[in-house]
C-alpha cells in the first residue's frame, strides 16, 4: 500500500499541519476574551428651568426676575448631578421656549424624572413659601404657572392623548413631590412650604414621574434677597439632589 494511503501516516501528516499553524499563526487561535461588563446605566432627569426670552416670568420688588434665577439654578443643578445621573436642561441660556416642547424634550429623551423649576409670584407681597406641585386633573383646563384662572384658556393641544399622559404617574409624582419637599425643608430657611395638586400644563404630557417646583416667591421682598443669594441655591440643590435619591430608594 503507498505510504500516502497508511493510516498511520495520514493522522502524523494532520498532526504536523495543525501544529504548524499554531505556530504560524497563534493569535488567530487565543481565547476571544471577556466583554467588560457595562456599567450601571444612569438615569435621566430632565431639568426645565421656567420662562426664558420675553417671557421673564415674575418680577420681585428689586426687579430681580424669574428666568433668571431659574435658569442659575438648574445650571447649578446640572453641576451637581453629573457624576451620578445624566441631566438635560430644556433650555440652557435666555431665550423662549414653549411649554410642550419643555415636556417634548423629557419624554424624547425618555425621562425617569422631569422637574420644572418656577419661583412664586403673586400680587399680595406677604405670599411666601416653597410649593411642590403634582398634577392633578380637575374640570378646568390646564393651567400654566401664574396663569390668571379669572380668564379664559386656549388649550394649545387639544389632543385627550395628550392629556391622559400624566394619570398614570401621579401617584409617583406626589411620592417624588415629598421626597424633595422633606429634603429641601432641612436646608433652606423657608417657613412655609407645601405640596398641591394642580392641572399644570407643563406636567400634564410628561410620561413619568413630573413636578413643578416654585422655590420661593419672588414677589416676596425677603425671598427675592434670599433667592439672590448663592449659598442658600446651594442649600435648595443639596435638598433637591438628596431628595430625589431618596425617592430612587423608595421606587427603585
Amino acid at each position: 500500500m503507498p505510504a500516502c494511503y497508511n493510516p498511520f501516516f495520514i493522522k502524523r501528516h494532520c498532526v504536523l499541519i495543525i501544529i504548524g499553524i499554531i505556530l504560524i499563526c497563534p493569535v488567530t487561535l487565543q481565547a476571544t476574551p471577556e466583554k467588560p461588563i457595562l456599567a450601571k446605566q444612569k438615569k435621566t432627569i430632565v431639568i426645565d428651568p421656567g420662562h426664558g426670552g420675553h417671557d421673564e416670568g415674575a418680577l420681585g420688588p428689586e426687579e430681580t426676575v424669574e428666568k433668571n434665577v431659574t435658569l442659575d439654578l438648574a445650571r447649578m443643578l446640572a453641576t451637581e448631578f453629573e457624576n451620578t445621573y445624566r441631566v438635560i436642561l430644556t433650555r440652557t441660556d435666555d431665550y423662549f421656549l414653549n411649554i410642550p416642547s419643555r415636556t417634548s424634550t423629557a419624554n424624547h429623551e425618555k425621562a425617569d424624572l422631569f422637574i420644572s423649576i418656577h419661583a412664586g409670584g403673586s400680587f399680595l407681597h406677604q405670599a411666601s413659601g416653597i410649593t411642590l406641585y403634582f398634577f392633578k386633573e380637575i374640570a378646568e383646563p390646564a393651567l400654566t404657572p401664574h396663569t390668571d384662572p379669572s380668564k379664559p384658556f386656549k388649550r394649545i393641544n387639544n389632543l385627550s392623548a395628550w392629556s391622559n399622559i400624566q394619570n398614570p404617574h401621579q401617584t409617583t409624582s406626589k411620592i417624588l413631590a415629598k421626597s424633595l419637599l422633606n429634603r429641601i425643608n432641612e436646608q433652606t430657611i423657608f417657613k412655609k412650604s407645601e405640596i398641591l395638586g394642580a392641572p399644570l400644563m407643563v406636567l400634564e404630557g410628561a410620561d413619568m414621574p413630573a413636578v413643578c417646583l416654585e422655590i420661593g416667591y419672588i414677589t416676596h421682598p425677603d425671598e427675592e434677597k434670599t433667592l439672590t443669594d448663592i449659598s442658600v441655591l446651594s442649600n435648595i440643590v443639596q435638598g433637591i439632589r438628596n431628595g430625589i435619591d431618596d425617592f430612587f430608594e423608595k421606587v427603585r
